[in-house]
């Protein structure tokens, strides 16, 4: 609550020339593919400020989707430097409200079908305000969880996990967006290369970096998955342990086109 005085009279305050000098960073993703972590490395680029402003498509207390004309105030409200979360699927006019901006959007991404798993869990035993808690919580066996996940449950609140994914699989291919993978950033052995990436399109966008091996340092440094108050287990493929076979077979049927699942097997 206390962010929002200063983040308002910083906008009272702000021009064109602070946006080109000081561009914000929005760290978009489908929920559950690593928001928090990304949002680690974010913090420590040059000037960054975190207000405490984030965008969703869907609020999870309704899941009511916030059209566009919404999404366009919420981002127009962004200021210079901030870092800021967002789970925004795609759209040219979304794309070109961040452009106004000169904003630097990091999207990451992760395997759908880890996605699944995290979020079954999540809606049961993490987020009591979400609209899903009571139904996900309800179900006690591990796999009836992971089947809705899957499957839905029939409305238009809370569909299909290809339609509910489906909306932001664009991203991957938009060419003002650096889509980084969740699977490398936890991984200590190939962050270096997506976090390289990062201060490239940092300064790009007209941040000015001093030293960016010591920046891609800073950001390795300030990776700690369990320091998010959504982290559950983290980590890659818990898919192969945690879903059974006829969940995964329903899983692959409905993900047969998905760009996110074509991916993770190039």
């Amino acid at each position: 609550m206390f962010k929002k005085i200063p983040r308002g009279l910083k906008r009272l305050n702000s021009n064109q020339g602070h946006f080109e000098n000081g561009p914000p960073i929005i760290v978009n993703s489908l929920p559950k593919s690593g928001t928090h972590l990304l949002m680690q490395v974010a913090a420590v680029l040059p000037a960054a400020r975190n207000y405490g402003s984030f965008i969703a498509q869907y609020p999870s207390l309704t899941l009511k989707r916030r059209n566009q004309i919404q999404i366009d105030t919420m981002v127009g409200r962004i200021v210079p430097n901030e870092v800021l979360g967002a789970h925004l699927g795609h759209s040219k006019e979304t794309t070109e409200a961040f452009r106004q901006k000169n904003a630097l959007h990091l999207f990451i991404w992760r395997d759908p079908r880890d996605v699944v798993i995290s979020e079954a869990y999540y809606l049961a035993k993490m987020n009591r305000w979400h609209a899903m808690h009571q139904i996900f919580a309800r179900l006690k066996n591990p796999q009836d969880r992971i089947r809705l996940a899957i499957e839905g449950d029939g409305t238009e609140r809370y569909p299909p996990a290809a339609v509910r994914f489906g909306e932001y699989s664009n991203w991957l291919s938009d060419p003002t967006c650096s889509a980084l993978r969740y699977e490398e950033l936890i991984d200590p052995d190939l962050r270096s290369r997506p976090l390289q990436r990062i201060a490239a399109a940092y300064e790009k966008a007209g941040g000015k970096v001093a030293n960016r091996e010591g920046l891609v340092q800073e950001m390795i440094e300030a990776i700690d998955p369990r320091k998010s108050h959504t982290f559950n287990k983290g980590g890659k493929d818990r898919w192969r342990n945690e879903m059974s076979e006829s969940n995964l077979q329903l899983f692959m049927d409905q993900f047969s086109n998905d760009k996110f699942l074509e991916k993770c097997t190039d």
